[in-house]
């Protein structure tokens, strides 16, 4: 009686194509994050630059202080 080892190949392919597919994901799941990381952080950026210059632009124009240099 033979003993084929066909089986064999065919789990550590498979095994194989497992291992490969963890990867894979990991790596899109790594970039997708870093991506919405990257662009939430754009979008804060917008945001506060945004809210900024509506502070600034509603300031009243500034007034001459008097000094008084009695030397």
């Amino acid at each position: 009686m033979r003993v084929s080892n066909k089986g064999f190949f065919l789990i550590d392919a498979l095994l194989s194509v497992f291992i490969v597919s963890c990867i894979c994901i990991l790596c899109f799941t790594i970039f997708n994050i870093i991506n919405k990381y990257e662009e939430g952080y754009i979008n804060y950026q917008i945001k506060s630059n945004y809210y900024y210059e509506n502070l600034f632009n509603n300031l009243k124009e500034c007034e001459a202080c008097n000094i008084d240099e009695s030397d």
